[in-house]
């Protein structure tokens, strides 16, 4: 019971952050937006308290598919409110990142939690979780504003815009956020896969074939669209497909993988 009512205050503050958010974006008003990242800001705090007292309140650290997610998601929520002190915020994100947030959340409340302990941290295998996690976060976001990228371009090229659509940042200013986020998130990437490949003893052994080879796939996406960028200029709907491409290759690996493992074969990937 402990754990479960700061879960859920932590869904109710993301999503009511997520409405806010909506307001301050469809009538421009900053008063909105603090609001909103004030109660985003309550929702982290509840969702990091969740956090810690699942890796560092147990004998052993629980690496289950639930509490991934969660931990993910708790990475892009703290990118996204700290940007908001920045000059070039992210925070608009916030408008599909909050509430999936609040679902992983949900999830992590609902699913039943077969524990999967890791059996040894080494400063290696630390290294790689954190590089993997961080990378996933912010790509994630890159995600997202790719997202947004392609949906202005959309109705840029049907002129029509809704209102709301409108009131988004300007084309070319959420595309030079998107290549502000995808270099971290490629040399972050990097780290997470030398790492692994440095650090973890058997990757035959631990089911982990599949996860590196989406990682590997999804790294040669991003560096060919930063290759792209820097050598021909890509931009617009072709660094939006590979962008989407290179963050479902992600999904896949970090989360797809271990669906497969966890919930279907039940199996660690540590067995």
């Amino acid at each position: 019971m402990t754990h479960d009512i700061p879960l859920i205050l932590a869904i109710v503050f993301y999503m009511a952050a997520a409405g806010f958010l909506y307001n301050s974006i469809r009538h421009r008003s900053s008063g909105w937006r603090r609001i909103s990242l004030a109660f985003a800001f309550v929702g982290v705090l509840f969702h990091a308290g969740v956090q810690v007292n699942h890796w560092f309140g147990g004998p052993e650290l629980d690496v289950s598919l639930p509490h991934l997610m969660s931990l993910c998601a708790l990475v892009i929520m703290l990118l996204l409110i700290s940007s908001a002190f920045t000059r070039s915020t992210l925070y608009d994100a916030g408008l599909v990142a909050l509430p999936i947030a609040a679902a992983v959340l949900l999830l992590e409340w609902i699913l039943p939690h077969n524990v999967i302990p890791l059996k040894e941290v080494s400063p290696g295998i630390a290294v790689h979780l954190v590089s993997s996690v961080t990378a996933f976060g912010v790509l994630s976001i890159a995600g997202v504003y790719a997202m947004f990228v392609a949906i202005i371009d959309h109705f840029l090229r049907r002129h029509h815009l809704s209102p709301l659509v409108r009131r988004l940042p300007a084309l070319e200013v959420l595309e030079h956020l998107l290549f502000k986020l995808i270099p971290v998130g490629f040399v972050l990437l990097t780290v997470s896969l030398l790492s692994g490949i440095v650090f973890i003893n058997d990757i035959f052994a631990q089911h982990l074939v599949h996860k590196t080879i989406l990682s590997i796939l999804a790294w040669l996406v991003f560096g060919l669209l930063l290759w792209g960028r820097w050598r021909y200029g890509w931009r617009g709907s072709l660094a939006v497909r590979l962008t989407l491409a290179g963050i479902v290759l992600l999904l896949l690996s970090y989360f797809g993988s271990k669906l497969v493992l966890e919930i279907i074969l039940g199996k660690s990937w540590q067995s």
